[in-house]
């Protein structure tokens, strides 16, 4: 990734482009022959349109927690308070950290919206109540435990190719699940995707210090398994996304699930998980606008009129987005390793 790219930050990606991320985004490691007959275009044409995209950090493919590690980690949503005038060397810092996996400023009564993950409890708890309060410029630190992540950006994509050419790149479905954990080599794996999620077979075999064959056979099992996932995002003002919002909702706890499942499929939803606490649902949504805030949260209340809106906050700029550093226009430009293993308990 390049830090300045040359190019206009607020222009608008051509339809071209726009159809080449949303075919990654449904498979972010299909073959450039399945993405060419998707998008209409040459294979050839299509990984150098890809290439330049993602050489100025208009656009990237990573390797992502799946459903099964989501469910086995522990992830806590994170609201700082900052010394005055301190929030963006704050957000520079936590933005280097591997298990703080995004960082966002908001327009709230804190300064800061941080996704933290680690792979138990106690690992988090340890970062949260001794290492987090003593960063230079943290003046306060409230913790939102998730005790279910229905979505974490993995299923959110453009919606530009019709439903004919999607097909085309649905994903095959892998070997039989396995109660099998991730070992060594599948950490190895996953930290060697975390750059580019389309690292052939023969560099990740070179990256882990094994066969092109065992890599294959072990990134579809992790697949299958629900170990890891594969994303493909963009500077998402380029595509006409300039503005996003958390909101905190209330709910019965009896319909949580409900909920959570029924808003995967709205085009807003980024990250909704079930919260321990009287907000007890978390949803970030994309906006077109910050004007599309309030027809959402009436679209909300209306179709869940159980739910209520405890509190919604804009989004103000994306410092970090799952492991990616963001220039102010949404660019990336650097890679932070998402490691949630980074954490140990104290003993």
């Amino acid at each position: 990734m390049v830090q300045d790219s040359g190019i206009e930050p607020q222009r608008l990606l051509s339809e071209t482009d726009l159809e080449l991320i949303d075919a990654l985004q449904i498979n972010p490691r299909a073959s450039w022959v399945d993405v060419g007959t998707a998008t209409r275009a040459d294979p050839v044409t299509a990984a150098r349109r890809w290439q330049r995209l993602n050489s100025t950090g208009e656009a990237w493919t990573t390797v992502a927690l799946g459903q099964r590690q989501m469910h086995a980690m522990s992830m806590a949503f994170l609201e700082i308070d900052c010394e005055a005038g301190a929030a963006v060397e704050v957000a520079g810092t936590l933005a280097a950290a591997g298990h703080l996996i995004t960082v966002q400023h908001v327009a709230a009564g804190h300064d800061l919206f941080v996704i933290a993950v680690a792979a138990s409890m106690p690992a988090l708890a340890d970062y949260l109540l001794t290492d987090l309060p003593r960063v230079p410029g943290v003046a306060k630190v409230r913790t939102h435990v998730a005790t279910r992540v229905f979505e974490a950006s993995c299923r959110w994509r453009l919606r530009v190719l019709p439903p004919r050419s999607a097909g085309v790149l649905a994903r095959r479905p892998g070997p039989a699940e396995s109660t099998r954990q991730m070992d060594e080599i599948d950490r190895l794996l996953f930290k060697a995707l975390l750059a580019d999620g389309r690292a052939t077979y023969s560099e990740l075999a070179e990256a882990v210090g094994t066969s092109e064959r065992t890599v294959q056979r072990r990134l579809s099992r992790l697949v299958a398994t629900g170990d890891i996932d594969f994303r493909c995002d963009l500077a998402r003002s380029h595509a006409g996304w300039h503005s996003s919002a958390v909101l905190w909702l209330r709910m019965p706890d009896g319909l949580l699930e409900e909920t959570g499942r029924a808003l995967l499929d709205w085009p807003e939803t980024r990250t909704c998980a079930a919260l321990a606490g009287a907000r007890n649902m978390l949803l970030t949504v994309g906006l077109h606008g910050v004007s599309d805030l309030h027809p959402l949260v009436m679209r909300l209340e209306e179709r869940f009129p159980y739910v209520s809106v405890a509190d919604r906050q804009i989004v103000l700029r994306q410092s970090k987005l799952y492991g990616r550093v963001l220039d102010p226009f949404g660019r990336c430009t650097g890679v932070v390793p998402v490691d949630p293993w980074s954490l140990s308990p104290r003993i």
